[in-house]
């Protein structure tokens, strides 16, 4: 094929040249097109015959897809900071939190930090990105994308809650970790987002490294050797696990965070095309929690009942409880900012590293040693995430 309908190539290279002198880069492409055209355009079947050949050659391909599912910047960053958050939490909420403080009014206290953090994140990005982030909005989108996740996540509370007071530690801790498996599961079903088979025994490893980490399972009983449990204690466990009042409540919690976070992912990635964003979206869920605290509070016979008290649901608060507190808000606003970037299935692997952190810094501090368990779970948590980094799913 010859170009500007010529019949040789030097005829072609006059006609540019006639164009304007200005155009020497073109000139220059337009010479070089009929020996470069080949090399860049080559034939199809030929193109496909390569790929086909590099592919067959790729083990990452075999095995699970090439490695472009990668953690960018900001999902490391987001990721790092959430795991930080994690870890620091329990000992700021031991220190500066009374137990005795009504958990409603903790909590709502936090979704106001967490309203007012993203607030001042949005305004700080300027008037673009806040009028680019509002445009479109209506109420009932806003009740579709965070009003259904708030009652979710508000539902999934309840349920743990009473987990927690009808299941041993053990059992609860051991099905609370599924939560990880449910978001990749509801990822899959609302959003198509598939995980290789390395991916998931990757997420299957992730899961035991925790179990392991936390004293859940521990390999002496693995390999089948007598704990020191005596028979009354395993009795005594046995009495305090309910299937109907702490197993279900327990997998159900957990169904439910991993759909609520799905909600959330698909919120703050894909809704209106390029996805709410993450501090209008985090926003818009303290608002409805809020409000559906706030109606719990007056509908139930206790919430009523810590409004008569002295103090009312802020009694036993000091000046230093809002450290905990707004640590946990900004750590609200952290989680919406991996859904954003990482993916709510992800979101499993900081949360395991904070408990690692958690583990190590308590370690440091009380000059004790980690154990064998524990030093194994770290070895599986890297191993898990170097395999679901590596083997994605291949593209379809």
């Amino acid at each position: 094929m010859t170009l500007l309908g010529s019949h040789t190539p030097a005829a072609a290279f006059a006609g540019v040249r006639t164009l304007t002198n200005s155009h020497r880069s073109l000139q220059i492409l337009t010479k070089n097109a009929p020996y470069a055209l080949p090399a860049v355009v080559p034939n199809p079947a030929a193109r496909i015959a390569s790929s086909t050949a590099l592919n067959s050659l790729n083990p990452i391909a075999l095995l699970g897809g090439a490695a472009q599912d990668t953690l960018g910047p900001a999902a490391i960053c987001t990721m790092a900071l959430l795991a930080f958050q994690y870890c620091a939490q329990p000992p700021l909420t031991r220190k500066f939190l009374d137990s005795r403080v009504n958990k409603k009014g903790i909590t709502m206290v936090e979704e106001i930090c967490k309203m007012g953090l993203s607030a001042m994140f949005l305004l700080s990005m300027g008037k673009d990105v806040v009028a680019s982030s509002l445009k479109g909005w209506t109420l009932q989108s806003s009740l579709l994308l965070a009003g259904l996740p708030a009652v979710l996540y508000a539902t999934q509370g309840v349920l743990t809650y009473l987990g927690y007071q009808h299941t041993d530690s053990v059992t609860f801790n051991g099905l609370n970790q599924t939560k990880t498996l449910s978001a990749a599961l509801w990822c899959y079903l609302l959003m198509g987002k598939r995980q290789s088979p390395v991916q998931i025994v990757a997420l299957g490893i992730l899961v035991f490294s925790a179990l392991l980490f936390q004293g859940t399972i521990s390999f002496s009983s693995l390999f089948g050797k007598s704990d020191d449990k005596s028979k009354d204690a395993k009795e005594e466990e046995d009495q305090k696990t309910s299937l109907t009042l702490g197993i279900l409540p327990c997998l159900g919690a957990a169904g439910i965070s991993g759909l609520a976070g799905a909600l959330s992912q698909k919120g703050v990635q894909v809704a209106g095309g390029s996805g709410r964003n993450p501090y209008l979206y985090t926003m818009e869920l303290g608002l409805y929690s809020c409000i559906s605290l706030i109606i719990s509070i007056f509908a139930t016979k206790n919430g009523r009942k810590a409004l008569r008290e002295e103090g009312g649901i802020f009694k036993h608060w000091t000046p230093m409880s809002i450290i905990p507190v707004v640590v946990r808000a900004l750590g609200g606003v952290l989680t919406a900012l991996v859904h954003k970037y990482a993916g709510a299935t992800r979101k499993g692997y900081a949360l395991i590293a904070g408990l690692i952190m958690t583990g190590l810094t308590q370690s440091f501090l009380e000059g004790e040693r980690l154990s064998s368990d524990e030093l194994l779970a770290v070895v599986f948590v890297i191993l898990s995430s170097y395999l679901h980094l590596s083997y994605p799913p291949i593209a379809v």
